[in-house]
C-alpha cells in the first residue's frame, strides 16, 4: 500500500473496536477467561476508492453470514467514512479470515466531456481493444466481444452508444457501423440502415466478413484476430432491437417467402457466436431485455457477459432477471438520466462479480 492507502487503511481499523466486534457485530467469542476478539486486518487499494476488511474467522461464519449482515458492517463506517459501503463477502480459501470487500460508493467516476473538436481525445486506450467507460470501468472487447446496452427512451442510451463509443471506436482505428429500426443522426453519421430489410442485409454481409477473415486467420495458422496485423477491430452497433423484432414480424405475416425473422436470428446468432474471434463488436441496442424486445436465446446468452443498464430499465427485477440473472433481487433506486447498473466480465472484481452503479459519460455542451 501507499503512504496514503496505508494511513487510510489505519483508520477504518480504528472504528472496528471490541465494542463494534462485541455489541454490534457479535463476532467475538465467549470463553471462561472473557471475550475471545478477532483479529482485523484492512487493505485499501492505491486509488483509495475500494479495499477490504478482514476479520479472522474464530467459529463465527454462520453469524456473519445472516441477512442484510453486509449493511452492518457498512454501519461501522460512519462519519467522513460514510463514503465506503460493503459490496460482497466471503471467506478466504482457508476459511481464515471473512472478507467484507468496500468501496466508495459516493465519488463520482463519470467521465466529463468538453464540447470540443478533440473532446474525446483524453480517453483514447493505447490497447486499442480497451474502451474507456468510466474512470473506474473499461471494456476489454478482446476479452468480452460483445456488449449489451438496456435503457428506456431518454435514458441516455444513444448518447452513450453514438456521440461516445461509436466516435471513440473511430479513433482507436475501428470500423465502425450504426443499425437503428429508428433512423437517427447516428445512422446517417456512421453509414448504417434503418430499414428493417436492409439491416438483416447488412448483418448477414458482415458474416461473410467474418468468414473471410476467419479462413484468413487460418490460412496464417493463427487462433485469432488478434495475432493478425492490419485486421481492425469492428464495431457493429444495432439499436432498438424491439422495434426491428416486430417489424420483420409485420413483414413476414406480409410475405412469408421473405423469411426476415428466421434470416435475421440466423445471422446474429453465427455473428455472436464466432465473430469475436474474427474482431467483430456487436454492441445490441434496445429499450427492454424481453425476448421479444430483444436478441434471440442464442446471441442474448453471447450478449450477456456486458451488460449495462440504464434508469428504469436498471430498477426492474423483471428486466435485469434476463441478462443479469441472479441478480434480480436487489435494493430499489431512482436513477437519473445517464446513471444504472453495469456488469461487465473482464474488467475486475468490482465489475464482473456482480453489478454496479454506473453513470455514462456527460457532455458538458
Amino acid at each position: 500500500m501507499s503512504n496514503k492507502a496505508r494511513k487510510l487503511a489505519k483508520q477504518l481499523t480504528r472504528l472496528i473496536n471490541d465494542k463494534q466486534i462485541t455489541d454490534v457485530l457479535e463476532l467475538s467469542n465467549t470463553t471462561r477467561y472473557g471475550q475471545e476478539m478477532p483479529e482485523i486486518r484492512v487493505w485499501i487499494d492505491e486509488d483509495l476508492l475500494n479495499g477490504y476488511i478482514a476479520i479472522e474467522n474464530i467459529a463465527n461464519w454462520e453469524r456473519a453470514n445472516r441477512d442484510k449482515f453486509e449493511q452492518r458492517v457498512s454501519g461501522i463506517l460512519a462519519g467522513k467514512y460514510q463514503r465506503f459501503a460493503v459490496i460482497n463477502s466471503e471467506l478466504t480459501a482457508g476459511d481464515s479470515y471473512i472478507i467484507f470487500f468496500i468501496e466508495d460508493t459516493l465519488t463520482s467516476q463519470r467521465l466529463f466531456v468538453k464540447d470540443c473538436t478533440d473532446s474525446l481525445q483524453p480517453f483514447v486506450n493505447d490497447d486499442r481493444h480497451a474502451i474507456q467507460l468510466s474512470k473506474d470501468l473499461v471494456w476489454h472487447s478482446d476479452i468480452v466481444p460483445h456488449l449489451s446496452i438496456i435503457a428506456r427512451t431518454r435514458a441516455g442510451k444513444s448518447v452513450l452508444a453514438g456521440r461516445y463509443m461509436a466516435r471513440l471506436m473511430l479513433l482507436q482505428g475501428w470500423v465502425v457501423e450504426y443499425n437503428s429500426a429508428k433512423y437517427d443522426r447516428y445512422v446517417k453519421e456512421f453509414d448504417g440502415q434503418s430499414d428493417p430489410v436492409k439491416i438483416v442485409e447488412r448483418v448477414e454481409f458482415w458474416c461473410s466478413v467474418m468468414d473471410e477473415r476467419l479462413a484468413e486467420i487460418n490460412e496464417a495458422n493463427k487462433e485469432k484476430y488478434l495475432e493478425m496485423e492490419n485486421m481492425p477491430d469492428i464495431g457493429l452497433f444495432v439499436d432498438e432491437l424491439g422495434n426491428l423484432n416486430a417489424s420483420l414480424e409485420s413483414l413476414d405475416k406480409v410475405d412469408k417467402n421473405l423469411k426476415l425473422t428466421s434470416r435475421w436470428t440466423t445471422a446474429i446468432n453465427r455473428l455472436s457466436a464466432t465473430g469475436g474471434s474474427a474482431g467483430i463488436h456487436i454492441i445490441a441496442i434496445s429499450q427492454y431485455a424481453t425476448k421479444e424486445g430483444f436478441l434471440p436465446s442464442l446471441s442474448r446468452v453471447n450478449c450477456s457477459d456486458a451488460v449495462i443498464m440504464l434508469g428504469g430499465a436498471a430498477d426492474s427485477a423483471s428486466e435485469r432477471q434476463y441478462l443479469m440473472s441472479g441478480f434480480s433481487d436487489m435494493p430499489k433506486r431512482s436513477y437519473d438520466k445517464g446513471q444504472g447498473l453495469a456488469r461487465i466480465v473482464g474488467s475486475g472484481r468490482k465489475w464482473e462479480n456482480e453489478p454496479h452503479f454506473f453513470e455514462t459519460p456527460w457532455f458538458e455542451d
